[in-house]
C-alpha cells in the first residue's frame, strides 16, 4: 500500500468508527490560563494531530496538556501525568497559570455521538477533576527519552571499567526495520541489554551492523533518539495516546521524511494517538491537512489553532523572511491588481496569501504565456487577468472581479466613492477622475491632490472595496486559486 493510500485509510478509520479504530482519544482541549496559552480552542480531526508555528506559541504547553487527559490503566507500569508535573509552582516561577485556569478535554466515547467532556482546574491548592477521566495508556517522549550517556555521566560510561553486562532483548523484528528504514542504517540486529556495575543498573541500547557491535554510548543523537521513540511506539499497549517532541531533531530531511511515513504506519497499525510539536516541513508534507494544526498568537495575547493548511503556507509562517522557492506564483498585470488580490485573499482567505510571490507581467495578454512557462519550470502558478480581458480559467488563468479595469472597478464603486469623500479626504472621485483618460493613474491623480503616496491611495480604496463585499463574493476566486495550485499536503 503507498502512503498516501496509508494517509487516506487513516483519516477513513477515524471517520467511521473512532472509537472502535483509536479508543477514548482526545477530540478537542480547551485551553486557559496557562503558560503561554491564555485561551485556545484545538480540536483533533485525525489520529494523527501536528502543531506548527512560531517559537512560543504554546505547542509544548499543549502536547503537555493532553498528556494530563488520561488516567494509566490499572496495573500499568507507568505512573500517570498531572498538571502539576509540568506546571511547578516555585519562587523562579511563582505564577506559571492564572488564578482561574483550566483545561476542558472532550473524548471519543462509544458510537462517536455523545462525546465525554470533562474539565481539570485548579480548587484551592490543588488541581480536580481527574477522578472521571477516561483510562488510555499514554507515553510522553519528549528530549529526555534520549540523552547520551556521555552528557549525563552515565554510570556506563563512567563506570565502564566496573561495568558488567545483563539479560539481552532483542527488539521486536518489526521495530528492528522501521528503525532501519528511518535510519537507513542496514543493522544486523537492534536490542537493549541491562548493565550494572557495584551500586548501580541501567540499561543500555544496542546494535550490529557491519560485523561491528555499539551500545548508544556511540551512537549519535538522531539515531539513538529513534532507537528509543520506535522502541515505546511498538511496545506500548495498542490505542495508546503517544506525545512526541519534535521528533525530527538531529535527523537528516530524508530520515525526517521516512518517520513521519512511520507514524502514519505505525498509527494504522496499532491504532495509537499521536500528538507531536514539530517545525519540519518534511515531516508536515507527509500527513493528511486534517493532521496539520498551525498556532499562532494573536493581538489579544491569546493564541489561535488553524487546521489544515499546506506545508509552503506553513514555511511562509515559520520562515517569515526571504521567498519561499515552494509557495504560489500569482501573475498579475501591475501593481494595482496586486493590491486588490492581496486584499482579496487577507480578508477572505488570509492563509492562501501565504507563501505568495506576486510577479507583475506588465500586461495582460501576457499574463497566460507567463503562467505556462513558470508552469513548465515546476512553479505552482496562477494568472489573475484585469476585467477588460476575461479570462474563463483554461491554462491557469482566470479574471478578477468584474469586468472593467480593476482601477475602474475600484474607484467607481460606490462604498470606495464614500470613503474618499469623507473626512479627513473630502474628495469627490468622480469629478477629480473626470478628465483621467488613463485609468492607471487614478491613484497618482488622488494621491497627488492629497499629498499622500499613490501606494496608500491604492491601498485604501482596495481596502475599502473589498470590506463593502461579503466574503462569499470572492470564494470562487479563491477557491480556482487553491484548486489550481493543488490542495497538497
Amino acid at each position: 500500500m503507498s502512503h498516501d493510500d496509508q494517509v487516506r485509510k487513516l483519516g477513513k478509520k477515524f471517520t467511521r468508527a473512532c472509537h472502535a479504530n483509536f479508543g477514548p482519544m482526545l477530540l478537542a482541549m480547551h485551553v486557559k490560563g496557562f503558560r503561554g496559552v491564555p485561551h485556545l480552542t484545538l480540536s483533533f480531526t485525525s489520529p494523527i494531530t501536528a502543531l506548527s508555528g512560531l517559537n512560543g506559541t504554546g505547542k509544548s504547553t499543549i502536547a503537555q496538556l493532553a498528556a494530563c487527559a488520561f488516567r494509566q490503566p490499572d496495573g500499568y507500569a507507568l505512573l500517570r501525568f498531572y498538571v502539576a508535573h509540568f506546571f511547578p509552582v516555585s519562587p523562579a516561577d511563582p505564577h506559571p497559570f492564572a488564578a482561574d485556569a483550566e483545561v476542558h478535554y472532550t473524548y471519543a466515547t462509544e458510537g462517536h455521538s455523545t462525546p465525554q467532556q470533562l474539565t481539570v482546574k485548579r480548587a484551592a491548592k490543588e488541581w480536580s477533576g481527574y477522578k472521571r477521566q477516561p483510562q488510555r495508556a499514554t507515553h510522553y517522549i519528549g528530549f529526555t527519552q534520549f540523552i547520551p550517556k556521555v552528557e549525563r555521566r552515565d554510570m556506563s560510561v563512567y563506570g565502564a571499567r566496573t561495568l558488567e553486562l545483563g539479560e539481552t532483548r532483542q527488539l521486536q523484528p518489526q521495530a528492528a526495520q522501521h528503525v532501519a528504514r528511518i535510519l537507513g542504517l542496514p543493522y544486523d540486529q537492534l536490542a537493549f541489554t541491562d548493565v550494572r556495575t557495584t551500586t548501580k543498573s541501567s540499561k543500555l541500547a544496542m546494535a550490529s551492523r557491519g560485523g561491528q557491535t555499539y551500545s548508544e554510548n556511540h551512537m549519535g543523537f538522531g539515531e539513538g533518539r529513534v532507537v528509543y521513540m520506535v522502541n515505546t511506539l511498538e511496545t506500548a499497549p495498542p490505542k495508546s495516546l503517544i506525545l512526541l517532541e519534535e521528533p525530527e531533531t538531529s535527523l537528516h530531511g530524508d530520515a525526517q521524511v521516512r518517520l513521519a511515513q512511520y507514524l502514519v504506519d505505525v498509527a494504522n497499525r496499532r491504532g495509537h494517538q499521536i500528538i507531536l510539536t514539530t517545525h519540519s516541513a518534511a515531516i508536515l508534507g507527509q500527513f493528511g491537512r486534517e493532521s496539520v494544526v498551525y498556532l499562532r498568537r494573536t493581538p489579544e495575547n491569546g493564541v489561535t489553532a488553524t487546521h489544515g493548511l499546506s506545508t509552503y503556507q506553513i514555511d511562509s509562517h515559520l520562515q517569515r523572511e526571504g521567498r519561499i522557492p515552494d509557495g504560489i506564483t500569482i501573475c498579475v498585470e501591475d501593481a494595482f491588481a496586486r493590491c486588490l488580490t492581496t486584499w482579496i485573499f487577507r480578508t477572505t482567505d488570509p492563509d492562501l496569501l501565504s507563501g505568495c510571490t506576486f510577479l507583475e507581467i506588465g500586461g495582460g495578454q501576457e499574463i497566460p504565456g507567463a503562467v505556462k512557462l513558470l508552469r513548465n519550470a515546476k512553479r505552482r502558478t496562477v494568472g489573475l487577468s484585469d476585467g477588460d480581458m476575461p479570462h474563463d480559467g483554461a491554462g491557469g488563468v482566470i479574471t478578477l472581479p468584474g469586468s472593467l479595469p480593476p482601477e475602474k472597478e475600484v474607484f467607481f464603486h460606490p462604498a470606495v466613492k464614500d470613503y474618499f469623500a469623507r473626512a479627513p479626504f473630502n474628495v469627490d472621485i468622480t469629478e477629480t477622475l473626470a478628465g483621467v483618460a488613463d485609468h492607471h493613474n487614478y491613484a497618482k491623480v488622488i494621491a497627488d491632490r492629497l499629498m499622500l503616496d499613490p501606494t496608500a491611495i491604492a491601498s485604501d480604496a482596495c481596502r475599502a472595496y473589498v470590506e463593502a463585499h461579503e466574503s462569499a463574493d470572492f470564494f470562487s476566486l479563491t477557491d480556482y486559486v487553491r484548486s489550481e495550485v493543488g490542495d497538497r499536503r
